[in-house]
């Protein structure tokens, strides 16, 4: 159970002040930056309502750093409580310990969403899927992202939590795998990574993720971010009905496509830094604004019919903005191809 609370760990007559991140009726793990090793007796205590509670116990388990990057966690102890019996030195701290996991499950909401969650570790979707199910998620755990698709495409899931390197298909070809299917393309999607750079996070972000987690994380954090992306995505009404690559239909195709089924909504185009966004009103095009230069809609449009690269996305959605492209698509389209005639000739 997912409980953090702090912690003291006392050592050779050394305190050691630390968070629990992990506990059970039975022990605890502990964030530790410098793990201590298997076999270690210590002494455990807790504050609880202003009141310290003291266990002996020994170290059964220790994850150093690079082996808790592979679980997205922190490095730490597995410690197992000793003398926990009623009327053993330590019975009130475990006693203390099955209250709060009592009062912790109560407290749990029953969200009954339905999340995905994709990584090539077994040990992580083992920790990620008893967490996650304690905190009120029904979860399906996969090893890579053709299962991943698989599982969302079986049962819409609420959200999809997916690691960005994974074989076979990797969590960014997975966004855009979703964003070609109409059920799965509004689906929030949480992209996590050991890389966690700003190019990194922002090539999540084009692709179509609603947020990005860096590893190490805890797993309260994971609950929290992924209810959050779960609910807001059910209450916004601008759902996301289309996402891809530009280079896949092409922006004219893509243009007359929502013309043909007179969507209505905003189309969101990036392009490195750059990005644009086409207003539509039962398909017609209304509108166009972008992020590198100012103008009008009708020479912001000239330019960014030139993009052949890039990724879009179509929210549909009540469109109320002003007016200010009155021609059908098709004779915007025929004035582009006109204009980049000229210039190829010239």
């Amino acid at each position: 159970m997912i409980i953090n609370t702090e912690v003291e760990i006392i050592v050779h007559g050394r305190v050691i002040r630390a968070i629990s991140q992990d506990m059970s009726p039975f022990g605890m793990f502990v964030r530790l930056e410098a793990p201590l090793p298997v076999g270690t007796e210590i002494e455990l205590a807790i504050t609880a309502r202003g009141v310290r509670l003291t266990a002996p116990a020994v170290v059964v388990h220790s994850l150093s750093t690079d082996e808790a990057r592979g679980l997205g966690r922190r490095a730490g102890i597995g410690v197992l409580f000793r003398g926990a019996r009623p009327g053993e030195p330590g019975a009130a701290l475990a006693a203390e310990v099955i209250r709060q996991i009592e009062h912790h499950v109560q407290a749990t909401p029953p969200d009954d969403l339905r999340i995905v969650v994709a990584d090539p570790s077994t040990r992580l979707l083992e920790r990620l899927s008893t967490a996650l199910g304690n905190a009120g998620f029904s979860v399906a755990i996969v090893t890579n992202g053709i299962e991943a698709l698989g599982a969302a495409l079986t049962r819409t899931p609420d959200v999809v939590l997916a690691e960005r390197d994974m074989p076979v298909m990797d969590g960014l070809a997975l966004l855009a795998e979703m964003g070609q299917h109409a059920a799965l393309a509004g689906v929030p999607v949480i992209v996590m990574s050991e890389l966690a750079s700003d190019l990194v996070r922002l090539e999540a972000f084009q692709q179509g993720a609603v947020d990005f987690i860096p590893k190490p994380f805890t797993v309260l954090e994971v609950i929290l971010r992924a209810r959050r992306a779960a609910r807001a995505s059910a209450k916004d009404p601008e759902k996301v009905v289309l996402r891809g690559a530009i280079n896949h239909l092409g922006l004219p195709a893509l243009l007359t496509m929502i013309e043909q089924e007179r969507k209505t909504g905003i189309l969101t185009l990036t392009r490195g830094d750059n990005v644009a966004w086409l207003s539509f009103v039962d398909g017609g095009l209304r509108r166009v604004r972008s992020s590198d230069v100012r103008g009008d809609s009708r020479s912001t449009l000239m330019r960014v019919l030139d993009w052949t690269d890039g990724n879009f996305e179509l929210a549909a959605g009540d469109e109320t903005g002003p007016v200010e492209l009155r021609e059908s698509l098709t004779h915007l389209l025929l004035e582009h191809a006109r204009v980049r005639d000229e210039a190829r000739r010239s």
